[in-house]
This record gives C-alpha cells, structure tokens and sequence, in this order.
C-alpha cells in the first residue's frame, strides 16, 4: 500500500513539473524570485508592466523606533491593481538582517523576495541592528499579475519606510548596585539578622552559609537553595509571582496565615501585593503596592499599629492619615517605624525607650508622628535594638530612641534626636541596623558603624566587653568608626545582624565580621576585622536599587523629581497628560505601565494604553511577558484559575481531549492516567485538540502499532495555518491537512522537514483543521510547528517558540500488572495490598499469597517464598514470620519452624540457625532460648556443651559461667576436686606452687609463724633453727655467733675475736695494738698486745704483723710502725731502728728503703741530706750522683740556661742570638732586623722594601699596600699620604703612591685603596680628600658618582646630601612645581587648586566651584544656595531671598530657584509649595500660610487652607463657613432647629414633634414648625397645609371653619353649596392643571446650572458631560394626553430624598431600599448604576 502511495506521489510531482514548464514565466512573476532593490518595480522588462497603481503596504514596523537587536515580524502586501491571488515582491533595508521567512517567501542575497506566485501577502522576521546604527529604509516593490500568461493587465507599486532607533528611556537605572530593605523603592535582598546572611540571586536562589571542618582545618562554604524569591525579610518572602510567603514559628500569628499554627503558607493580602516588607521581634509589616501598611503577628505593646492590644494572625490595616502612605518602613523588636510620602516619620508601639519620639516613653497602638526636630524629610529608617535611625533629605543621619534620647527604660527624654557625626565633608547613602549597632555606607563608598561592639561588630579592630578574660578593652559608643575593608574597596550593600556585620563590596566580593558559630570562617571565634567570605556570585545578586529620574540620585534618598507637577513620577516633557495625574504612557499592545511601559506579566496580557495589564480567565493561561492576548489551555491541560502563567498538564488519574478547559476528567474504572506519555489518536474520532494559538509541539510515533497522529484545530475567522514538521532523526514522517470534512487540503513527503498551509486553498476559516503525521518509515520524536496567522494583515497570532507535549493527558491506560481499579473515577490504579498479588494487565481485584509465601510490598505482581530463618504457617500473609526464639528455619517456604538440640540456644527470632553454648555455659534441653552458665567449683572450656567440669584437685572456680579453672595461688592448696576455694598453708609449713594440693614443711634452718604463706622465714642472724616444721628459732650462746639467715647452728667466735653476749650476729674484734690468736673466746682479756718491731694496724686481728722495710716500732703494743725520718731509711723489716743517707745522696720523703743520687744538673755535698743543690743559671751538669759544685759546667756561645738546675745547654732560637758564653738568655734582633736560624751569635739588617718594627723577628715585613720602605734596617713603612693610595705591596719609594679618582676621595694617608663617594655625595675633581653633598633640588643615587642629578619638576628637595630620587617629593595637592631642580613648592593662588600630587600647574576652579584660599587642594562647589560664576573664582555669590540651589556647583544666578517654604525643595518640584503637609495639587491655598502643617486640629478638610486664617469652607462642603450650621462636619451645612443636629441627620428638623419623613407623607414643610402659617403648630394642625383650618371636631375631614356642622359628622354644607359652587370648583381645578403642565413646560426647556463646588469635584458617572448636555429649546404644544402621561411619570420617577449625598460634581446620591444606586444631575436628570456592566444609565 505504501509503495502505491509513492508512486502517485510521484506522478503529481510529474504532472507539476509539465504545468510549470507549459505556463509562460511571466504568469508568474518572476516565480524564482526577484532581488536588487529597485525603484521601477521589478526592472522593467523582466517583470511586468509599468502602470504604478499598486500601493505597497508594510506593516509591522515599530511605531515608536526599534530598539537594538530587537526581532520584528513584518508582513508584505499591497491593494490595487489587477484582481486575483498571484503576485511577487521584493524587500530590502539599509540596516539589519532578515530571517524566518513565512509561506510563499524566501532570502536571497540579504533580501526578501517570493519563492512563487502564489500570494498576495507575506511574512518574514527582521532583526534589529546594534545600537548607534542610526535610522533604517526599508524599500518594498510589489508586483501583482492576473495570471493571463502575459504583461497585459499587471501593475506594480513601490514605495519605502524609515524607522529611527527608539529613544533610550530616561529611566535607565532600575538595577543598580545595592539593597535597600524595607524600601518601596528596592528589593530586599541581603540579609543578616542572625547566624548566617542570606543574600538573593537573580534567578531568585539563596544564599547562606555554613562552616566546613575537617581534621586539618575550619573553613565556611556557600549553600545555594532554589527558590523564586524576589525580597526577603526573616520568615517572609515575596516570590516572584508576587505572592508572600512566610515559614517558620508562629505563635503570635507572625506568619499572617490566618491561623496560629500553621508554619508555612501564603499570606492573604487580598488584591492587593506586598512592595516592601520588614520582620521585627515577632511581628511582620509590609507596604502595599496602593501604598498602605498591613501588619500582624504580636502586638502585646501595639506594635502592629491597628489600635488594638490583640496578636494578629493575619494582616490588620495600619491607619496613617489621610492622603498619607508609605515608602519605607523597618519593623523593630516591639514597634515599627515608617516613613511617609510626606517624609514624615510616624512609629508605633513600643516606647519604653522613647523611639515614637513624642516627648513621652508611653506605649501607643496607633502610629505617632515623630518629633524628631530636624525640619527635614526622612528618606531612609532603620531600627536597632530600641532605637531608630534616619537618612535626612541632605543625606545626614540623625537617631533617636535608646541609648540616643532616652538612656534608661521609661527615662527622662533628652531631645528629638541625635546626629551621628561622620568625617567632616562626608555623608550616608545607606544604613542598616537591627540589633544594638548601626552602619553606614557613606558616600565616599566607605563605611562607618557605631553602638555596641561586644563582638567586634564595628569591623575596626577592636571589640568591648566588661568580662576581663575577653580580651576586649574597647567601649561602646555612638560615635562613628571606620570599617577596615579591604584596600581599595568601596561598600555596595550593607546589612547588620544581631551581633555582626557583612557589606557587598564594589568588587562583588562579601565581606563579614563580628559573632560567629562557624558561617563565616569556620570557627566560633568572633572576627574582628572584616573577612572575606567564601562567595564568588555577587554580581549575580537581585540588586534592586532605583534611580528612576535619572539623577544620580536612587530613589530611596530622592525627596523630589522637578518638572513632575502632577505627581505621577514622569516629569515633563516625558509625560504626555502633564496635568492629569490619571495618565502619563500610552503602552503598545503587550505592555502597561506609567513611569514606564512595563510588559504584560505571564499569566496577564494588556491591550493598547493599558495602565495596567488584565488577568488571564481560567481555561486560558500566558507563560511569557509582553503579550496582548492569552492561549486556551491545549488538549491534555487545563488552566483552573485566573493569572494562569503555564497550562497545568492533566494530573495522574485525569485527561482532557479539549482545548480550553479549566479541569480534567477523572480516568475510568479499571484505568488510570499518566502525565508521562500519551498516544494521539489516529482517526478523526480520537483526534487530539489543539489549542488555535501557534506553538512547537512535541510528539512521538514509538511503535509500528502507532499508525499516525491526527490532531484538529478549530481556526478562527479570518485565519489561517501553516504547519511544519520536523521527522526524528533517521525517520522519515509525512505531513496532511484536512478540511472539517475530511478533504486533503495540503500535504508534504519531504524526508527530514514538511511544510504545508492553509494558503491558496479551500479551506474555511472559522472552521475545524485536521493536521495528520504518519510515519513512512522509523520510529521517534517528532516536532509540530504550527503557525496560526491572520489573513488579514499576517500577523503570527500566538508564539511560535512555546512548547507543547501534545499528546500528553489526553487519554487513559489500563492498570499494569501489580495494579488494579475497582472503581471508577479514580486517579490512579490501586496498588496491590501486601499479602496479594495481581498477575495481569487491567485487572480489577487481587490474588491472597499462598501458605509459605507472602507479599510485603504494595503494588506486586507475584509472592515472595518464606526465606532461610522465616516461615509463613497462613494465606494472605504481608510478612514472613521469623523463627521464634530457641528454633530456626534453614529452608525456604517452610511453614514451621525447628527447635534447636541439646548444647545448642537460640535468643534471637528469624535464625536459619542455632547457637552453640558458649565455653562456660551449657545446654541441657532442647527449644532453649538461652544458655546456662556453669555453676561456681565447675566450668566448661568448649562449646555446645550439655554439662560442666568439676575444678581439679589443687584448682578451684570461685563464679558462675567460667571456662576454665583457677590454679591454687601459692600459699594455698587444694586437695579435693570441685571446689570453690583453696586452704591457706599452716604455721611452720608453706606452699610456693600453684594448684598444689599438699602443703611442705618448713626446712631445718627456716620457720613460719603465720598460715597461708608461700614461703618459710629464714632464722634471722644471731639465731638458728636446727629441725623441720618449725614455728620458731632459737638465740646464739656466748662464744658463738649467727651473721646469716636461715642458719641451722651458730658460729664459734674467731681468732682476733670475742663472743660475750647471746643472740650476737657478728664477734667483737680485738682493738688495733693487740691480737687473739684463738676460737671460741668469750672474753676481752683473750687479746694480747704487739711486741717492739711488730704493730695490729686493724681490729680483730689474731696475729701481730713485723714493720716493713722503711718503717720501724721501738716499742709493744703499738697499732702502727714508725716511718723512716726524711735523710734517713730502713732497709728491711722488723726494724727498731732507721739509717741516715751518705755524700752524693739525698732522700726527700719518709718511709724510705734506700736514698737517691743527685740528678743530672745537681749535686750532694753533705750526709743525712733531705735534698740535692742545682747548678746555677749559665752552667750545667749533665752526670747524676755529683757530690761537688765543681761537677756544674759553663755554657758555650750561641747557648744559654736560663734557669738552674740544668742538666744540658739550649740554643738560641730563630730572631735570637748570643755572642758569649755562659749566658742566662739569647739576645732579640733588634727592630730592622732578623736572625733567620738557631743558636746564631749575631743578627741581619732588613733591606729596600721591607721593614720589622719588632724585636726578636726571624725575617722582616714587605711594605704593605698604601704604604712604602725606602731605606735598609728600618723598623718601620712610610703611608702614602692623602689624596693618594697605594694598592700593591713591598714599594720601596715614594712614586708607588697614586693620586684618587674623580668621585673617590682619600682623607687619611696609608689607603690601600680609593674610597667611593657615598650615594648622596659626589667628586668631580681627582686627588681630593673628601666629597661634596648633593645640593638641594638635587640628589645622587649611586656611589662613586662625579656629578648629581636635578629633581625633575613637580617634584622638589628642600634637603642637601640626598641619596635617593625617592627624597625629590612630588609637591602636595594644593602646590606645584614648575621647573627641575627645585627645592620648595608653590602653593596654588586663590582662584586654582591641584587635587592631584606632583603637578607642573594649578587648575582655574570650574564653573560653579571657587578657591578661596592658597594652597586649595580641592576646588569648592559653591555651597547650596549660592552660585560661582565664571572659571577660577574666589569666592561664591549669594542667591536672592527665599531662592535655592538644587545642588552644590551651581554656576550662575539661573540655578537659583524660589522655594516659598523654605523646605529646600523648589516651587516648581514642590508638591507642597507652602509646606503646610498637603500636595499643591490637593492644596486649595498652595501659596498660603507658612510655618503650619495641616492636621485635622488646624485644617478640619485637609484642603491645605488653614482654618482659623485663610479656609472660608473648614469642612469643605460647599457651604462657606459663614453659612454653614455645622462648619466642621461635611457631611452637615444645614440645622433648621438650631439643635446641634444637622438636617441630614436629623429626624426632625423643624423639632416640631413630627419627623421629616411624616411631614414628606403630610406634604408639609419639614423644615416649617407652622406649614400654611396660622398660628398652629404642624403637629397640632389638623390641617397643616390649610391656612384657613385647623380644627375638625367631628372628625368628617372638613375644617371647622368651612364645616357649616362642625359637630356634626354626618354633614359639612347646605344642600344648595354643590350646586352653587360647582362650576367654581372646576374652572379652579381647569386653571390649576394649566398652571402645572405650564411649570412642566418651562423645566424641559431650562438651562443646566453648575455650581462652583461642582467645578472641582469629580462626578460619579463615567461621563459627566453627557449628563450636562441640555435639550434644544423647542416649543411645544400642549397635548393634554401628553400632560396627564408626563404629570404620572413624573409622579413616579424617584426623587432625591432628604439624606441624599451631595458630591463635587453637585449631583445628588443615594441608595434606595431595594439597593440601587441614583445619582440626580443639576438638571434633575436622574441616572442610575447598572452594576453589570458598572456602568450609569439614564433612567428612562
């Protein structure tokens, strides 16, 4: 089938190349196309005719100018000409590029033709050039043709357009750098009240902060939150669709959800939008977008401002006068403060620190102005701690409040208000503070912080606290501190937190300081100086600061925009309606606006002029900006609600086949809907709706099931569609429309892209178009663009780019397997319940899961099989039962479980298997739950045991539970087996093994007096134990004697020893002189003394011991031997006597055996000698043993021996020499000379050159550098003198001495070397002995310099010997310095100035600025109003009286303006030239009195008239006060009875006893006490409107003065009275009704009457003028018919009642009991409101 499709596709191809080729080119009009722009048409004679009757049309084009790279569509045409559908064109522009070119168009070379003939009209987009491309032509040629094959009968037409760029708007600044909270006039979007900041980005993301730690460092990161917020203020936030949302704690109702405990939602603020908002304690405000303040939360202290004491949990309207709103308000901790659009400040609340400012610290619930006596216009609030603070109107700041005014709660109040003093010159362009400190941003772009810096929240450094550890020992105080932010830097933003500080820097950098718990920098220390915060996107925060005029000035510190008389924010000549401030922007379609045209919001749209843009209605929706119309829902969507911005996409469970709709349908039974896919319907009966809009919709063809997508479109009149149709990649699907029967229109076969259109078909607008996609071959996504145009002029309707999934929720699905749907109209499938299971598609019940098995899960499509350690023992189980305690499962599918054996437990459920007893436990039943521990004396080293161990003899187990036994420690034993302890050892037995099970006796030698011991106690010394067992030991006797332990006897006592006593532990010793040569003995008397040439040196000793050798004893007893004397010895031993030496010997010392000889140098010549002689100095003896003085020898020349006693001569050394002999000491080489060897007997002479000025030299010195020696035998060299040096060495003359160089001097003689001029010094001559300082004006920089440099100018040296170009100083600002070398500055003359340094000249002070002083470094605007004229004045002029500046620098008496009231703003852009508080277009006196400003005590009607002076209407009523009843009361202008009660009001105004509405029924005068005037009172006139009657005392209704029987009820006249007077009475009456119908006749014809009230009031009706309009005087004829008709209507129309309202227009209002409202014009017209249309109709 397909096959033969391609066939005829290509048969029609065949049949349209032959048509193409029989049809002459003409016929079609250049059917290629036709470019090179061209004013002839298309050429001539390659196009057709040259009769101009064509009007080119263009349209499209921007009325108001392009703007730079904007995109435009425009659409080409013509009228004129030959009748038919065929034609060409050809489009080209100076500037600019064409794209996108519609239906029968195409671009060649830049420019826009037609790619056929087949249209009359076409569309291509144009892309705007860049900005500065000046104005753009567009030239358009249009040639239509009549299709006859020839040029007869064509026509072509050309024309050209220019469009300029459009104005750049004056109100370019909307975003700049910047946040002001709280402020209409800027967005909220940084913020620091606690912890971290939170800043806002574009796309509506934020921001905080929070600290990283890890194990090496601390450190803080960025959290972004997506979010769409556009101003934040602590729990509250406006999103960017404007709404306002609050989370968090509420329970004072600060949320304004309605409600104290819900802790998130959207707050009600009815239709009305949030512009500013601002958190306090725990209270919210926001200002609205009409410029009012709502409030809510807590209000203990009135803080919310509505009057009441009462929490508010939803928003409560703040009363701020009348005519007043509000452009910045700041919500403090219990009060809120606002500033008004009067500049006025006004608080509320809280006042226990006198923030309200009203000379009291009383609370008030209402707001109170504040008195803060600056006389100048707020223009920025903020409220730290209990104070508050202002940005005045010349940009200083002023305080109030605590620690401002009021120092001590409910204290004295000291003033208004406090300046914060800056730095002289410098001012504040924001402030911020929400806690005890405040900071600036001054503007220099520094910042200034003051108040509490317990934290270090001041950024300068420093921090105060009275707690000494701290660390801190700065104060507190209200005297501004320089922030220390990074160098260079400026502050864009600030925002002050409780206990810290962080400001954006003019480098987008954040920058934070103060309190901490870790979100700055990671650690919980406070920072004292500003930190850097880890931030990279601060060019991307939602900075939101206005600068709508233009001035420099952002909107929040403007207090005026001049030219601006109205009041609306345009001033002239930007806005159109100067004087109306209802109008001042005529916005093209899309757009609305005032201060400038703002685009239509998605879910909006706003036709031409619109002032503000119109809600989407539900089922329609418009997700972009800039629209003037709004898209039906598409099929598959629905728009539920008004505003709507996107369609919202069928939820799961619901579908929606149309378009347009505000709702789904609900899915049915057994299916269920899904947002994620959907299927297009393949016949005309399941087509898919689309909306009539163009839009890109999405598609896919997945399956070879899916045949085709069909979609229908219902076009609207006069339109048409072109669709296009992108085949997914590698797929090749086909394009076809249909008419509403079915009927192919158009199609296309292309492979990658089809197009085709409704043009040049039959199709008929207004009807149903079917668009077909059916694949040729592949599968996938597929893209539908749809055009929908007008015929009418080609304009695209729609846009085109939006995206639609086009055959999403547009059907329903059958539940999957696991699901199912019992019911109908559900929103989804039913997951199958745990314990079931569904198997199959669609299904509507589900399976039990069988025994063994279960299904925990929802939504399954099978059972799960018990597992290991579970079973299942029931059908439709949701869980596994897990194996009870004490058994297990170890299969799955089980439907019991096991008990666990003997020696096995199991504590825990759901086991596969069971535990083995542990060691020290046993298990001796099956089905155990736990195990049971081993008893105490048993215990069990192994698992899975049914039964313990006894403990082992010599063992014991003292606990339960034990897995092993315990050995007896030593000292105890155990001989039985099972037991829990071990016995103790008995006294004189012990145990020193573990697990013993017997104890052991205690040796012989060893006791033990105590049980349990380990060991036995060895006898201690002096004792002994001499058997086994033993308890005891037992003392030593006398003789005897025990020095050890553990001893079995004692020791008789030794020879040289005694024992006397028992228990000894050692003998006593014999004393030194005596000795005992025995045992055993018990007594002194057994030592002996020693006998003559014998001694006992020592106790104890048992034998006597002969004198040595040198020693001797003459006597017994001695305990020690004599020494041999000095001279003397004893050559063996047992001497009693010693022996003197011989000649030739001596012996110094004692004890000797032997003397020695003399030594070698030294002689004897004595006996007994104790020394030996030396030879004397000069001689020597080189033999020992030498008895005589002759044995001593002289020594030789060239020798000497310095010292006696010498046994060999020493020769002279090198720089000595001797001549002689027998010589102490060697001669020294004189100076000059040397002795180069040893034992040398004379000395040398130094020669030329050299030099020795010592004694004993060997050799002798060169001449060192700078020095020279020119003679032999000096001792000394000669220095070169000054002025020279000398660098080498050994010089021997005086011409080796060199003169110095050019910057070198020499200034001491000796100089091995030159010496370089010091920088700062210099030498241009040789030879010199010092250098020159560099003079002032000069310096030199380098050493060794011959000249110095000049300071070049602009620079000055008033110091000599500079070394530096550094020391040449730039001149200051305020001097300059003309020429080089100079060594002062100039200063400025008076009339110059210099602000920069190190200049040449001084600058003439400009226009509008003066010098006045020398010296200037600045010049000096003329001050506010003053002027300077002229360039380098001195001096500034004064303006004339009452006259002002509008700024410093004004340059001439022009600039001078008058400002009445002296409120610095200037008459022509003061709304309240008299300053009296009332705007000039609201003022009825606005040149009146000063000095007063209107308040309901002063200006009752607030008309800007003071009352008691210059107001003749106080009330403004339109009744003049002198005339007025009730001056006071506008309301009341009449008081008839002189009551005090107004006639409006009161029920009785004649206070005649009967009320206003029975005189209106009686048709008496209500305001008469006496009607017809005689003499009786309404209420007792029985007659009140006859003058002649006022009595009926029969009561038949006739007076008793006409009644000829008054008494009498039953008749009133004599019988002849009727007859009599009858005709009387009808002529009477005939009169009567002439006189009414002529009365009738003269009001149609009279003329309208406006009162002067009227002239400046605003009439109710819409349009007042058509109420005004009289009917032409006609005259008329009296038709009675006519008269009697009118006279009833008359009757019967409504008139104005007495509490009727009279308005500005003079046109009375009123309200009747069925509720409408009539409204009577001056010329009794009445009109009545139609509610319907809100509209006033004339009432018929």
């Amino acid at each position: 089938m397909r096959m033969g499709e391609k066939g005829s596709r290509h048969v029609a191809l065949v049949l349209l190349l032959l048509l193409v080729l029989a049809v002459p080119q003409e016929a079609f009009a250049n059917s290629a196309g036709k470019t090179g722009r061209s004013d002839s048409g298309c050429g001539g004679t390659a196009c057709h005719s040259n009769t101009g009757t064509v009007t080119p049309d263009l349209s499209g084009l921007p009325g108001s100018g392009y703007s730079a790279g904007a995109v435009y569509t425009l659409t080409m045409g013509g009228s004129g000409g030959p009748s038919g559908t065929n034609g060409g064109f050809n489009l080209d522009a100076s500037h600019g590029a064409f794209s996108n070119p519609g239906s029968n168009a195409q671009i060649q070379n830049g420019e826009v033709t037609h790619s056929n003939s087949n249209s009359r009209s076409w569309t291509v987009d144009w892309t705007a050039p860049s900005s500065g491309s000046g104005d753009v032509t567009f030239y358009l040629a249009v040639n239509f043709v009549n299709g006859n094959g020839l040029n007869t009968g064509d026509a072509w037409g050309y024309s050209s357009w220019t469009s300029s760029q459009a104005a750049a708007s004056t109100n370019s600044s909307l975003n700049q750098a910047g946040s002001e909270r709280g402020s209409v006039f800027s967005n909220s979007v940084f913020e620091l009240n606690s912890g971290s900041p939170t800043l806002v980005l574009d796309n509506g993301t934020r921001v905080t902060f929070a600290s990283v730690n890890t194990n090496t460092s601390n450190s803080s990161s960025s959290v972004y939150t997506s979010d769409d917020v556009v101003s934040i203020a602590g729990s509250c936030a406006i999103l960017d669709n404007y709404s306002l949302r609050c989370t968090g704690i509420n329970n004072y109702g600060q949320l304004g959800l309605g409600s104290f405990s819900l802790s998130n939602g959207t707050v009600d603020l009815g239709n009305r939008m949030a512009a500013a908002i601002s958190d306090g304690n725990s209270h919210n405000c926001a200002i609205l977008d009409d410029g009012s303040v709502s409030c809510w939360g807590r209000n203990n202290v009135g803080q919310l401002g509505d009057g009441s004491n009462a929490n508010r949990n939803a928003p409560v309207s703040v009363d701020l006068g009348t005519n007043t709103t509000a452009v910045a308000i700041s919500a403090g901790s219990d009060y809120t403060c606002a500033i008004t659009n009067t500049g006025a400040v006004k608080c509320w609340g809280f006042n226990g620190y006198g923030v309200l400012a009203d000379g009291t610290t009383t609370n008030s619930n209402v707001p109170v102005e504040v008195n803060h006596s600056t006389g100048m216009r707020a223009v920025a609030i903020a409220t730290p701690g209990y104070g508050a603070c202002a940005i005045f109107e010349n940009d200083s700041v002023y305080c109030w409040g605590q620690s401002y005014t009021v120092t001590a709660i409910n204290g004295p109040v000291t003033n208004g208000s406090v300046q914060i003093d800056f730095a002289v010159g410098r001012t504040a362009v924001s402030i911020d503070g929400t806690s005890d400190h405040m900071c600036a941003i001054l503007d220099n772009g520094s910042m200034n912080c003051w108040g509490v810096n317990t934290y270090g929240q001041w950024g300068d450094g420093s921090c105060s606290s009275v707690i000494p550890s701290s660390g801190c020992d700065g104060e507190n105080g209200n005297t501004p501190v320089h922030v220390n932010l990074s160098t260079g830097s400026s502050a864009i933003a600030i925002s002050t937190g409780a206990g810290s500080t962080c400001a954006i820097l003019d480098n987008y950098s954040l920058q934070c300081w103060g309190q901490q718990s870790g979100e700055f920098d990671g650690t919980s220390d406070n920072i004292l100086l500003p930190h850097t915060m880890n931030f990279t996107d601060g060019a991307d925060i939602a900075y939101s600061d206005q600068d709508m005029d233009g001035d420099g000035t952002r909107n929040a510190l403007d207090t005026h925009m001049a030219g601006d008389d109205d009041g609306d924010g345009v001033p002239v000549p930007d806005d159109p309606y100067p004087s109306n401030p209802a109008r001042w922007m005529n916005c093209d379609p899309g757009s609305w606006g005032r201060l400038t045209c703002t685009e239509a919001e998605p879910g909006h749209f706003a036709a031409t002029g619109d002032l503000y843009h119109q809600p989407c209605q539900t089922g329609t929706y418009q997700p972009e900006s800039g629209y003037p119309l709004c898209y039906s829902a598409s099929a598959g969507n629905y728009a539920s609600f008004a505003q709507a911005t996107a369609q919202t996409l069928c939820s799961a469970g619901t579908y929606q086949p149309n378009v347009g709709q505000t709702s789904c349908i609900d899915s049915s039974p057994g299916n269920y809907t899904n947002p994620n896919f959907g299927d297009a319907g393949s016949y005309s009966s399941s087509a898919f709706n689309i909306s009539a809009n163009s839009a890109e919709y999405n598609g896919s063809i997945d399956s070879n099931s899916d045949v085709q997508d069909l979609f229908m479109m219902s076009v609207p009149k006069d339109a048409g569609v072109t669709v296009g149709l992108t085949s997914p990649s590698g797929a090749d699907f086909d394009l076809a429309i249909y008419d509403y029967n079915l009927a192919l229109l158009n199609s296309s076969y292309s492979t990658a892209y089809d197009e085709t259109s409704t043009n040049n078909t039959n199709f008929s607008d207004n009807s149903n178009l079917y668009i077909l996609v059916a694949p040729y071959n592949g599968t996938g996504h597929y893209t539908l663009q749809v055009w929908l145009f007008s015929t009418l002029d080609g304009a695209i309707i729609g846009n085109p780019s939006m995206v639609v999934d086009v055959e999403i929720g547009a059907g329903q699905y059958q539940c999957s397997e696991g699901t199912y749907q019992p019911y109908s109209n559900q929103s989804s499938c039913v997951d199958a319940s745990p314990g079931y299971y569904v198997p199959d598609n669609g299904s509507i019940s589900q399976t039990p899961c069988s025994s063994g098995s279960y299904q925990s899960m929802m939504g399954q499509s099978s059972c799960l099989l018990a597992s290991l350690g579970n079973y299942v023992d029931t059908p439709a189980a949701i869980d596994q039962t897990p194996a009870n305690a004490g058994h297990y499962v170890n299969t799955t599918g089980a439907t019991e479980d096991v008990a666990c054996s003997a020696g096995t437990y199991q504590p825990n459920t759901g086991q596969t298997s069971c535990l083995d007893a542990d060691a020290g436990h046993y298990v001796g039943v099956t089905g155990a739950l736990s195990q049971t521990p081993c008893s105490a004396g048993t215990y069990q080293p192994n698992t899975g045991q049914t039964s313990c161990l006894d403990a082992d003899a010599g063992h014991y187990v003292p606990t339960t539970g034990a897995t092993n036994q315990t050995a007896c420690s030593i000292g105890t034993y155990q001989p039985s087996i099972g037991q829990v302890s071990c016995l103790s050892a008995d006294p004189g037995h012990y145990v020193n093994a573990v697990a013993s099970t017997t104890q052991t006796p205690c040796d012989i030698g060893s006791f033990q007096p105590l049980s349990g011991q380990d060991k036995c106690d060895l006898s201690d010394p002096g004792y002994y134990v001499d058997s086994t067992g033993s308890a005891n030991q037992t003392a030593c006797d006398p003789g005897t004697f025990q020095p050890n332990t553990g001893s079995s006897s004692c020791i008789d006592s030794p020879p040289g020893n005694y024992v006397d006593t028992t228990a000894a532990i050692a003998p006593t010793p014999c004393v030194p002189g005596t000795y005992n040569p025995l045992t055993g003995s018990s007594s002194a008397d057994a030592c002996l003394p020693a006998d003559p040439g014998n001694s006992v040196p020592s106790w104890g000793s048992s034998y006597q011991t002969p004198c040595t050798a040198g020693h001797y004893q003459p006597n017994n007893g001695s305990s020690s031997c004599l020494d041999a004397d000095a001279g003397n010895y004893v050559d063996s031993g047992g001497a009693t006597a010693q022996t003197p030496c011989g000649l030739g010997t001596y012996n110094p010392d004692t004890a000797q055996i032997a003397c020695m000889d003399a030594s070698p140098g030294y002689y004897v010549d004595s006996t007994g000698a104790t020394q030996q002689t030396a030879c004397r100095p000069g001689s020597y003896n080189p033999n020992s043993g030498s008895s005589s003085l002759a044995n001593c020898v002289f020594t030789d020349a060239g020798h000497y021996t310095a010292s006696e006693g010498m046994s060999s001569q020493s020769g002279c050394e090198e720089g000595t020499y001797q001549p002689s002999t027998g010589q102490t000491s060697c001669l020294d080489a004189d100076p000059g000379h040397f002795v180069p060897a040893s034992e040398s007997t004379t000395q040398a002479e130094c020669q030329l050159g050299t030099f020795q000025p010592d004694t004993g030299a060997s050799n002798c010195l060169d001449a060192g550098p700078g020095n020279y020696v020119d003679s032999n035998g000096s001792a000394s060299q000669t220095p070169c003198p000054p002025t020279t040096y000398n660098p080498a060495t050994g010089s021997d003359d005086r011409d080796d001495c060199v003169d110095v160089d050019p910057g070198h001097y020499s200034d001491v003689a000796g100089l091995a070397d030159q010496i370089e001029c010091a920088p700062g010094t210099y030498q241009p001559n040789s030879g010199q002995t010092t250098c020159l300082d560099s003079d002032p004006g000069y310096f030199v920089a380098y050493s060794g310099m011959t000249s110095q440099s000049s300071c070049p100018a602009g620079t000055y040296n008033p110091s000599s010997a500079s070394d530096s170009g550094s020391d040449c100083m730039a001149s200051d600002a305020g001097h300059y310095v003309d020429s080089q070398a100079s060594f002062e500055q100039t200063p400025c003359s008076p009339g110059t100035y210099q602000s920069a340094v190190g200049q040449l000249s001084c600058l003439d002070a400009m226009l509008g600025h003066y010098a006045p002083n020398e010296g200037q470094a600045e010049q000096l605007p003329a001050p506010l109003d003053t002027y300077a004229v002229g360039t380098g004045s001195t001096s500034v002029e004064d303006c004339p009286e009452s006259h002002i500046t509008l700024q410093v620098g004004a340059d001439s008496e022009e600039d001078c303006y008058l400002d009445t009231d002296g409120d610095r703003t200037h008459d022509a852009s003061d709304s309240d030239d008299d300053g009296d508080g009332v705007d000039d277009g609201l003022d009825m006196c606005p040149l009146g009195l000063m000095g007063w400003s209107s308040s309901p005590g002063s200006d009752n009607d607030a008309d800007g008239c003071k009352d008691a002076d210059e107001d003749a209407d106080d009330d403004n009523d339109g009744f003049p006060d002198d005339a007025d009843a009730l001056p006071f009361d506008s309301t009341e202008w009449y008081d008839n009875d002189m009551d005090g009660l107004g006639d409006n009001e009161d029920p009785d105004d004649d206070n005649d006893g009967l009320t206003d509405s029975e005189e209106d029924a009686m048709s008496t005068d209500p305001k008469d006490t006496d009607t017809d005037d005689d003499g009786f009172n309404d209420a007792l006139d029985a007659f009140p409107n006859d003058p002649r009657e006022w009595a009926d005392s029969d009561g038949d209704g006739y007076g008793d003065n006409d009644d000829a029987f008054p008494n009498d009820p039953a008749k009133h006249l004599e019988e002849d009275l009727i007859g009599k007077y009858g005709f009387v009475f009808a002529v009477l009456g005939a009169i009567l009704v002439l006189g009414l119908g002529g009365t009738m006749v003269m009001r149609r014809k009279g003329d309208t009457t406006i009162t002067e009230a009227a002239e400046h009031t605003e009439s109710v009706a819409s349009d007042s003028q058509s109420m005004y309009q009289t009917e032409p005087e006609v005259e008329e004829t009296l038709d009675s018919d006519q008269f009697i008709h009118d006279l009833e209507a008359e009757l019967e129309t409504p008139s104005a009642p007495a509490n009727a309202k009279l308005n500005e227009q003079g046109q009375l209002v009123w309200v009747d009991d069925s509720g409408t409202v009539f409204a009577q014009n001056p010329d009794g017209s009445i009109v009545t409101f139609d509610a319907a249309t809100e509209s006033w109709t004339p009432l018929e």
